[in-house]
């Protein structure tokens, strides 16, 4: 007869692996940060050049667009923070979870260590 065999995951991997994805995501919303920044640098470098050379309407257009640039950083920075939060949240689940969180615990905490400037 045709079964469906089904393959059980235990909570422990499947709190690892919301872990994973959750941690892969807040590196996702640090990358859009760095890149949302460098652009306000390059919007607001060009408005300035626009006004020393006195082009006054692009230089206006380049300050709008810094402007709103800079919402959208503000938009990420917050959508990051929520991140470290849920990423806190799964790494406490995954502790809860498994019974010997111990090698897991060490193997975050070596790669946290790895990237503490960049975390």
């Amino acid at each position: 007869m045709n079964e469906v065999k089904h393959d059980a995951v235990s909570l422990c991997d499947f709190a690892k692996e919301r872990y994973y994805n959750i941690a892969r995501w807040r590196n996702m919303w640090t990358i859009l940060l760095f890149v949302f920044g460098a652009t306000v640098i390059v919007f607001l470098c060009g408005a300035i050049l626009l006004f020393i050379r006195q082009s006054w309407l692009p230089g206006a257009l380049s300050t709008l667009g810094t402007i709103v640039n800079g919402v959208g950083v503000r938009w990420v920075v917050t959508r990051r923070n929520e991140a470290v939060g849920e990423e806190a949240a799964a790494y406490n689940d995954v502790t809860a979870r498994c019974d010997g969180a111990a090698g897991f615990k060490a193997a975050i905490e070596t790669k946290q260590a790895l990237f503490r400037g960049v975390r």
